[in-house]
């Protein structure tokens, strides 16, 4: 992957790492461009961990281009203004990322593709979320969502993760960076992730700033539902891993967030049996991006053939 730093119309930036395959253009109505959203104290790298853990391995395989950005307040990713308080986190860093981010890197890297399709992960389901229902009410969007994957984040928490104390900044003013080893044994459970991959948690153990963790007990998981899945009008695929620490990794608790997408053309429910939270840096990391990326293509190929009808 190739790492880059765009400048915005609004004078800041975002960074974050891409993998784009050369382009075929007799295909450029039926090609995704797949911009992944990392979770919480990771960074765009999540998506490109080592050789065997990368999105880089189905965008050169299927010829899709991949973006994953580093999100609000992570890496070069600097807002101009910062977010207050908890309750304002997830409406102002989804709206920041559907206005500024999205646009900005659908006008860089779209070329050759037929539209957008988001690829969350857990506390980036936030903004990915955000974002297609914005773009659901928009006459005009500035960029084309095709579809959008979300896993590792709902509204049945585990009592662990509930009961947890509020986290307090111990990283600046305003961020928590969590201890290497303790952060491990939530996003894995033992015999699900290579030791190999291990080796690269420091590198992408990052600080996560306060009012996002605070916002996703208070704020998000109680109204996400109502708020802003149900105006989400894009196809979604919505994942659930059996072992994840954080969330009711339960067949009923998926179905639940999958029918939180009630106006949605098309939701699929996987649940994934086994796997940890962190799916992409697991054993299953491989056959979970292979859904991911076939996904996106088919939601490709069915907007281009509605066009075309």
């Amino acid at each position: 992957m190739h790492t880059f730093n765009l400048s915005l119309p609004n004078g800041a930036a975002v960074t974050g790492i891409s993998s784009i395959p050369s382009p075929r253009t007799s295909e450029a109505t039926r090609t995704p461009l797949v911009i992944g959203i990392h979770g919480g104290s990771y960074n765009s790298d999540y998506f490109h961990a080592d050789a065997k853990h990368t999105a880089a391995i189905p965008s050169q395989l299927y010829g899709v281009p991949f973006i994953a950005f580093d999100r609000p307040y992570y890496g070069g990713t600097r807002p101009p203004q910062p977010v207050s308080s908890p309750a304002d986190y997830p409406r102002e860093t989804g709206t920041y990322v559907h206005r500024h981010i999205l646009p900005a890197l659908w006008k860089e890297y779209g070329t050759g593709c037929s539209g957008v399709v988001l690829l969350c992960h857990s506390l980036g389901c936030q903004q990915g979320i955000v974002a297609a229902a914005l773009h659901a009410g928009e006459k005009d969007p500035a960029y084309p969502l095709l579809g959008l994957v979300a896993s590792g984040f709902g509204h049945r928490p585990t009592p662990i993760f509930s009961g947890a104390p509020p986290m307090k900044a111990n990283h600046g003013p305003d961020h928590f960076l969590h201890a290497v080893a303790m952060k491990d044994k939530s996003m894995f459970r033992p015999g699900t992730v290579d030791a190999e991959i291990l080796k690269q948690s420091e590198r992408l153990n990052h600080p996560i700033p306060v009012n996002e963790a605070k916002s996703g007990l208070t704020v998000w998981m109680p109204r996400w539902r109502d708020e802003w899945a149900v105006h989400v009008k894009v196809p979604v695929m919505f994942a659930w891993a059996e072992l994840d620490f954080f969330f009711e990794g339960t067949k009923e608790h998926l179905q639940e967030c999958v029918e939180a997408f009630r106006n949605s053309p098309r939701v699929d429910g996987s649940w994934v049996q086994g796997a940890p939270h962190c799916m992409e840096l697991s054993h299953w990391s491989q056959g979970w991006y292979a859904r991911c990326f076939g996904f996106a293509l088919e939601c490709a190929v069915s907007s281009s053939v509605k066009s075309a009808s």
